[in-house]
């Protein structure tokens, strides 16, 4: 399950001079300015974004990225599992992640062209992103990703004079020592083969250091050579793992543990609940927040040791993309070509990795690597959704679709905050009080109906205004003055 299992930096608004006053002020960009296809692939990520959450709004962490069954029975939460961890998961969080590193290169770039200020103007729009996201994790869903952003987003800011083809290669080789990395600390784990396990977090600490200098000197051939060394270690870790044999700590186990825990749930006996359950459904607001607390810093843990160079890794590969034109000045006959390879070297592997995970959690087999072959499938999967995206988009019988997509994507903060607060309302004891009440299939009905209503919202919101509600209280910080919004 991923992190959120976000923001347009990645919104992707733009400057120009006001003339009339004869300085320079921000305003919205015109309908004409914006890049129609980077709003529709927002929209389209923000609904993935909330099918990955929505298991983790009304669902234990431990619970949710299994197949839970609902009123449709074992074989439908299979079928709901089986797509989703195929389709969604990882994949909506590495098209966001792109999208904002995308976003970066556009805001770089629009801002040079009035005259500079990017710093200043850039480090108070991360800063009040991550005061969206801290409020967020408290008070709505803790596994939130705008503040984390807002550090990635920082590291960025020092690649900002970087070539597009120095951003991608980097890039490339961030996310591969990422990949390899989490796969050592979640498929390997340090307690499971002991001596073995630790030997290889070790060596691949070691190499991480040595691959993060490397990248820091800006030599990316040097950097290739510590990536395929980290890949031959990763490799040798695997053949030690199939010899030690160790099943200690499996998927299985975790799955039956997730089914007992979800049984005691739904028991009568309030006593035998989890502490998340009792809080959720019994606590008060108070012991809430006290909850997203403890959640959110384990959120943060875990991004300071891997989530970080993932994310920051995909921001250098969107912003790259764009630099390259790709993104914003490509072909109807380039982005379906990109289509075609993206789905076909991803939705492959994705598939793959989705089966030997079902194996794993049925007690088959206890492989551990199907894990890595998912993530390895991310970003493929993900450039084949955009290249479709883009592709579509250019239809004009499917216009309507791609309008009610646009607007989301166009006010991606206050939907993506939105999606949370609509969640919260109907999980929370606040609210109408379902967590825990829901399987997989109907989380999955109820994401589709909340994005749905949004969009709707979104669509009617800019018939009367520029940007969405939380996006003109971000540019008025950022700016420092209140900007008009009709």
């Amino acid at each position: 399950m991923e992190a959120s299992r976000h923001a347009n930096q990645f919104l992707g608004t733009g400057h120009v001079t006001d003339a009339d006053q004869g300085n320079k002020v921000a305003v919205p960009i015109e309908a004409g300015a914006r890049i129609r296809e980077l709003d529709a692939l927002r929209g389209v990520a923000l609904l993935g974004i909330l099918l990955a959450n929505v298991r983790q709004l009304f669902l234990p962490w431990e619970i949710g990225e299994f197949a839970v069954a609902g009123a449709g029975g074992e074989r439908l939460a299979w079928l709901d599992w089986q797509i989703f961890n195929s389709l969604v998961d990882l994949k909506f969080l590495t098209l966001f992640s792109l999208l904002f590193g995308a976003g970066f290169a556009l805001q770089g770039e629009r801002v040079a062209a009035r005259g500079g200020g990017f710093v200043s103007i850039y480090l108070r729009r991360v800063l009040i992103l991550a005061m969206f996201g801290i409020a967020h994790a408290l008070l709505l869903y803790p596994a939130e990703v705008l503040a984390p952003y807002a550090v990635a987003g920082l590291l960025l800011l020092g690649a900002r004079h970087w070539s597009a083809d120095t951003l991608f290669r980097i890039g490339l080789i961030l996310l591969g020592t990422a990949t390899l990395w989490g796969y050592q600390l979640g498929g390997l784990g340090l307690g499971s083969l002991g001596w073995i396990s630790l030997g290889t977090t070790a060596l691949t600490v070691i190499l991480l250091a040595a691959a993060v200098f490397v990248l820091w000197r800006r030599n990316w051939v040097m950097a290739l050579g510590v990536w395929a060394v980290i890949l031959l270690g990763a490799g040798c870790a695997l053949t030690l793992q199939f010899k030690a044999g160790d099943s200690a700590s499996g998927v299985a186990d975790d799955y039956r543990a997730a089914q007992q825990s979800l049984a005691a749930m739904r028991a009568d006996d309030s006593a035998a609940w989890p502490e998340e359950l009792q809080v959720r459904r019994l606590g008060d607001f108070g012991a809430l927040v006290r909850l997203h607390a403890g959640q959110y810093a384990d959120i943060l843990f875990y991004f300071a040791f891997l989530l970080l160079w993932r994310t920051l890794s995909l921001f250098m590969i969107g912003a790259g993309l764009y630099r390259r034109g790709i993104l914003n000045r490509g072909t109807p006959a380039a982005w379906k070509r990109g289509a075609g390879i993206g789905l076909g070297m991803g939705l492959p592997l994705s598939l793959l990795a989705t089966w030997l995970q079902g194996r794993e959690i049925q007690g088959l087999a206890d492989w551990r690597f199907p894990e890595f072959l998912h993530a390895f499938s991310a970003l493929p999967l993900a450039a084949g959704i955009a290249g479709a995206v883009f592709a579509l988009s250019q239809r004009q019988a499917l216009r309507r679709l791609w309008n009610l997509l646009e607007a989301p994507g166009r006010m991606a903060l206050t939907n993506y905050l939105g999606q949370s607060l609509a969640m919260a309302a109907l999980a929370e004891p606040w609210g109408l009080n379902l967590y825990a009440r829901l399987g997989g299939p109907a989380l999955t009905v109820l994401a589709l109906a909340v994005f749905t209503a949004l969009a709707l919202f979104s669509h009617a919101w800019l018939a009367r205004f520029r940007m969405g509600p939380l996006e003109w209280l971000w540019r008025c910080g950022t700016y420092w003055q209140w900007l008009p919004n009709r």
